[in-house]
């Protein structure tokens, strides 16, 4: 499947699309690789967007 093409006012109908893909791409995934991958977008789109996360100390 193809990355979805999202619409510039951001629909209901783009959601839709971006959780299908999602799905797609992960179905076929373990538990762990699918937090893999989830982690990996999320630390992708904070970098885009230039946003560091605070890190977790240790108590």
């Amino acid at each position: 499947m193809n990355k979805p093409e999202i619409s510039k006012d951001f629909t209901i109908d783009d959601i839709h699309k971006i959780r299908e893909y999602n799905y797609e791409e992960t179905k076929n995934l373990t538990v762990a690789e699918q937090a893999a991958y989830y982690k990996a977008k999320a630390e992708a789109f904070l970098k885009e967007a230039g946003i560091t996360p605070k890190s977790k100390s240790a108590d």
